[in-house]
């Protein structure tokens, strides 16, 4: 598992630009008790998630992500779509030094250039590009929601449905420790169903 021994140094500089005093997330709607944010952001991005699947759009590179993102929580923090340029450590998880982000994403699009031409995609892959979403973690907030509904849609590209695990538990311990062999085990890749025409 990736971790970390200490804190970063600029914690009180990351806690002014992000927090209000109270440790809820700063937002457009100003809302500062914690559970009614989490509430509001859950229907809210997931409204939009489904909306945006329904354009079928096409997906190309880590560029995409950052529209997703911001589509899908932009209503909601000045932030969304943004990479962060700053160090991300959640409990004892370290993500990607912000140092090499670029790097990070030069992988993931080259990945993803490998695959474009294929007709479907193995499950394998899927899991190694959600490892590598995971570890990079470029946005302060709403990353695995924003990197499944990607790849989804990347997925719908190439005629295909990610049907991700119902308890989200073992996929995270499993990206925690960036186990891609367990995440292509959590994940099940399903045929796109095709439209009927009404008659």
């Amino acid at each position: 598992m990736r971790k970390m021994s200490e804190e970063p140094k600029d914690t009180e500089w990351y806690r002014r630009k992000f927090l209000y005093p109270n440790g809820t997330l700063k937002n457009k709607l100003n809302i500062k008790d914690a559970a009614e944010l989490a509430q509001k952001e859950y229907l809210g991005s997931a409204v939009r998630a489904l909306a945006f699947l329904r354009k079928n759009k096409k997906i190309t590179s880590v560029e995409d992500l950052k529209k997703i993102h911001k589509i899908m929580f932009g209503w909601l923090y000045d932030w969304a779509g943004q990479i962060r340029d700053y160090e991300l450590i959640k409990g004892d998880t370290e993500f990607l030094e912000y140092t090499r982000i670029k790097f990070g994403i030069e992988e993931i699009d080259e990945k993803m250039r490998q695959l474009a031409s294929r007709k479907e995609i193995a499950n394998t892959d899927y899991a190694f590009l959600l490892d590598r979403l995971n570890y990079l973690h470029p946005f302060r907030e709403g990353n695995g929601r924003s990197s499944k509904l990607f790849l989804q849609a990347f997925a719908a590209n190439h005629g295909q449905v990610i049907d991700y695990p119902r308890s989200n538990k073992e996929l995270i311990i499993a990206q925690n420790n960036a186990d891609i062999n367990q995440i292509a085990k959590l994940i099940k890749i399903k045929p796109k169903a095709k439209k009927m025409n009404a008659r």
